[in-house]
């Protein structure tokens, strides 16, 4: 998801920044990786997953690539059972530098498969937010344009997340 957040993130520096925030700072920067872990198999397994993932944004770019996607994709409404969409769960760490070199890091968790119950929870929580508490915003009621969670939906949907049962918490070191 990294060529998405990056933007995402970017976006919300900007108009946070535009709205008179500086709560990103003028130095802000932005970096996604996924982490494999340490050694040869980790740098095999991260390369491995580059070159396969290079092939198959290239391989999308053709008709006959994307007959074959289509053919070995799971069919609509094929997808993976209740049992396990619930059993499944994801954890996102986040790590941040200060300018002055100091380190602060998060967490994001939920219980429940990722791509089904976690995107549903974040979607479903986003318009409750929207519908329920427009006052509570960050631009208010009459608040608008074309916002990113952060900017548009703020603390409101952090609270909201954490009422559904997710945890968004710092990580003391």
């Amino acid at each position: 998801m990294g060529p998405v957040n990056t933007r995402v993130v970017r976006r919300t520096a900007a108009l946070m920044k535009a709205r008179g925030d500086a709560a990103y700072g003028a130095t802000f920067r932005y970096q996604e990786y996924l982490r494999f872990g340490k050694g040869p198999l980790a740098a095999a397994t991260a390369a491995g997953i580059s070159v396969g993932m290079g092939l198959g944004w290239a391989a999308m770019r053709f008709k006959t690539g994307r007959a074959l996607a289509r053919a070995v994709a799971v069919p609509p409404g094929q997808g993976p059972s209740e049992h396990t969409m619930d059993r499944g769960s994801f954890r996102c760490e986040l790590v941040g530098k200060t300018a002055s070199g100091k380190v602060v890091r998060g967490r994001i968790a939920g219980q429940g498969d990722p791509g089904n119950r976690a995107t549903t929870k974040f979607v479903c929580e986003s318009a409750l937010a929207l519908a329920l508490q427009p006052q509570a915003l960050p631009g208010g009621e009459r608040g608008g344009g074309v916002l990113t969670p952060a900017s548009g939906l703020g603390t409101v949907l952090g609270q909201r997340l954490i009422a559904a049962g997710m945890s968004l918490e710092p990580v003391r070191s």
